[in-house]
This record gives C-alpha cells, sequence and structure tokens, in this order.
C-alpha cells in the first residue's frame, strides 16, 4: 500500500527496493504483484509498464560500500 500510495502522490521513475528483507528474490516477486493488483489499472503510465518499475538495487549488496569508496574520493 506505501509503494502504490508514493506511485500516485509522486510518480516516480522507478521503485528500487533494497536491504536486508529484500534480499529475498521471492518477495519482490510478491511485492510486485500485489503493488499492480492494487492499483487495479488505476493509474496509466509508460513507466508502470514492464518489469522493471519496482526493482532491486543494481549494485545488490555493495551500495553501501560503493558509495562509501565515492565519498572518500
Amino acid at each position: 500500500q506505501g509503494l502504490m500510495a508514493y506511485t500516485l502522490n509522486y510518480v516516480p521513475e522507478r521503485i528500487i527496493l533494497g536491504g536486508g528483507v529484500m534480499r529475498q528474490q521471492h518477495l519482490l516477486k510478491k511485492v510486485k504483484q500485489q503493488f499492480y493488483a492494487l492499483l487495479n489499472g488505476y493509474m496509466h503510465s509508460a513507466a508502470l509498464d514492464g518489469d522493471q518499475y519496482i526493482v532491486s538495487p543494481a549494485l545488490a549488496n555493495n551500495s553501501g560500500v560503493c558509495g562509501a569508496l565515492v565519498l572518500a574520493q
């Protein structure tokens, strides 16, 4: 419900879900299914079409370390 509220209020280009709980890949699929079920076609956007709207971080578990290295530079 939170992701749906963010989408309807702020219309982000993409939602990236990370953290310890989201390391379980089966949860991402369930979150996406529930999101689209709750949205129920209410909003139409090119960003919502396809499988790239709700995603895992591209750097996986390395995002904190990579951010620290960039900050140190």
